[in-house]
C-alpha cells in the first residue's frame, strides 16, 4: 500500500505541472512515481516474481530519468504525457483506496467463476476466493487488470484527437483487456487446481505463462490503438526523442 500512497501523492505535482508547466512540479511528480515503482521491487523479489521485479525496477529507472529530463528540456511532449498519466491515475486510485476496489474484485470473481463454469470447470465462488478440486485462489485487485485498464483509459481518452476515434480506441482496448483477464484467471485457477505443470503449477501459470501472454496481448492491443490514434503513436515517438536528448 505504501507504493500506492506515494503514487497518489505524486498526482498532486503532476497535476500542477499540467496546469502550469513548471518544470520542478513535473520533476517532483515523476520522481515520486519512480520511488513508488522502486518500493514494489522488494516484495516482488521476495515472492520470486522476477518478471514484475524487472518491470518495476526498469520503471523506476525510466521515470527517474524522465523526471530529470523534464528539468533539462521542459517540452510540451512531457506535459501531454503527464496529462494522460494523470487521467490514468484518477481512474485507478478510487479502486485502490475506496470500496470500489472490493466491488471490482467481487465482480471479477463472479465473472471468472461464470466463465469457468461455462467452459466446463466447476469453480465455486466463496466471497473473493475461487475454489476448484479442493484448491482455492483468492482474487485481489491485481487480478482485475485495473492497472492496465486505467493506463489505456488515460492513453485513449486523454490524447488530443477526435472524440469518436478516442472512444473507438477505448472500446478496442479496455473491455478487451478485462475479458482477456477473465480467461487468464480461469487458466491460472484450473492449472493450479489440476496441477497441469506439476507442483509449481500456480507459479508457472501465473508468473510465467500468464505474464508472457499478457505482454503479447497488450502489445497487440497497443498496435490497434496506435492505428486508430496515430496522435498517440506520435506522442510516444516524441517522448522517445525527448528522452534521447533532442526534440522532434
Amino acid at each position: 500500500m505504501l507504493a500506492e500512497l506515494i503514487s497518489a501523492v505524486s498526482l498532486i505535482p503532476m497535476f500542477v505541472y499540467v496546469k502550469t508547466r513548471r518544470s520542478f512540479a513535473g520533476f517532483l511528480g515523476w520522481a515520486l512515481f519512480s520511488v513508488a515503482c522502486l518500493v514494489k521491487v522488494p516484495g516482488y523479489l521476495l515472492s520470486a516474481d522476477y518478471y514484475n521485479t524487472a518491470v518495476f525496477f526498469l520503471g523506476y529507472v525510466f521515470f527517474l530519468y524522465m523526471s530529470i529530463r523534464i528539468l533539462i528540456a521542459n517540452s510540451q511532449t512531457f506535459v501531454d504525457v503527464t496529462a494522460f498519466s494523470v487521467l490514468a491515475f484518477i481512474v485507478y486510485f478510487p479502486f485502490a483506496f475506496t470500496p470500489l476496489g472490493d466491488l471490482l474484485i467481487n465482480f471479477t470473481a463472479f465473472f471468472t467463476a461464470s466463465l469457468a463454469n461455462f467452459l466446463g470447470y466447476g469453480i465455486v465462488k466463496e466471497d473473493a476466493s475461487l475454489c476448484l478440486n479442493e484448491k482455492c485462489v483468492q482474487i485481489i485487485l491485481a487480478c482485475t487488470a485495473i492497472e492496465s485498464m486505467a493506463l489505456f483509459t488515460g492513453a485513449t481518452l486523454g490524447i488530443r484527437a477526435e472524440v469518436s476515434r478516442r472512444v473507438k480506441a477505448f472500446l478496442i482496448s479496455v473491455p478487451i483487456i478485462y475479458v482477456l483477464n477473465l480467461f487468464r484467471n480461469v487458466f491460472v485457477i484450473v492449472s493450479f487446481a489440476y496441477s497441469w505443470f506439476g507442483e509449481n503449477s500456480f507459479y508457472i501459470a501465473h508468473n510465467i505463462i500468464s505474464k508472457i501472454g499478457a505482454t503479447i496481448a497488450l502489445i497487440l492491443i497497443a498496435y490497434g490503438v496506435f492505428k486508430l490514434l496515430p496522435e498517440l503513436a506520435d506522442l510516444i515517438y516524441s517522448l522517445k526523442d525527448e528522452l534521447a536528448g533532442g526534440g522532434r
